[in-house]
């Protein structure tokens, strides 16, 4: 049997390798020995990327999750980490849109809109279908954030607007 480093004893997550890391998510879901709350940092540490390299190989380690795993660590994460997280899912189901969707910003956040379209853009860049399907049913679920529909509608009025700009500017960058 290896030893042990000193420092995998006292940071057991932090020292792992982001294969570990998520081995170690993995295990904790399917024993359910932490509550979803307790595996936000944890999810913010994995996610946590020094760049587009890092989200590559989270990509690729997701896509070999099980779809029901995915969907617990959307549920786990914040607001903050959804959009990164749902644009590593390499094939996004409706019911993972709808979770990210109904994450809504912290009471404290100063820029609530800007963090909600944040997760709405993650979703569109999937699949115009998948934002249009996954809101609507959200729309019509009970438990519905009460700042969905406003958000919904402000970003259906902003993607309307940079299609309008695009057609009148074609060689322009949005």
């Amino acid at each position: 049997m290896k030893k042990r480093k000193w420092y995998e004893k006292y940071l057991p997550f932090v020292a792992r390798s982001p294969e570990m890391q998520l081995h170690w998510m993995e295990s904790v879901f399917r024993k359910g020995s932490l509550a979803s709350h307790e595996i936000t940092p944890y999810i913010k540490l994995f996610m946590a990327s020094d760049g587009e390299g890092d989200l590559t190989l989270v990509r690729g380690l997701l896509h070999s999750l099980d779809a029901s795993l995915i969907e617990q660590m959307l549920v786990a994460a914040d607001i903050y980490d959804a959009p990164d997280l749902f644009r590593c899912i390499a094939e996004p189901e409706v019911s993972q849109a709808v979770i990210a969707l109904t994450k809504a910003p912290p009471p404290y956040e100063k820029n609530p809109q800007l963090v909600i379209a944040k997760v709405f853009q993650a979703v569109y860049d999937c699949s115009e279908e998948l934002l249009t399907q996954a809101a609507g049913m959200v729309a019509e679920s009970a438990a519905r954030p009460g700042h969905f529909q406003e958000a919904y509608e402000r970003f259906k009025e902003i993607k309307e607007d940079e299609k309008l700009l695009s057609a009148l500017y074609p060689k322009a960058i949005l």
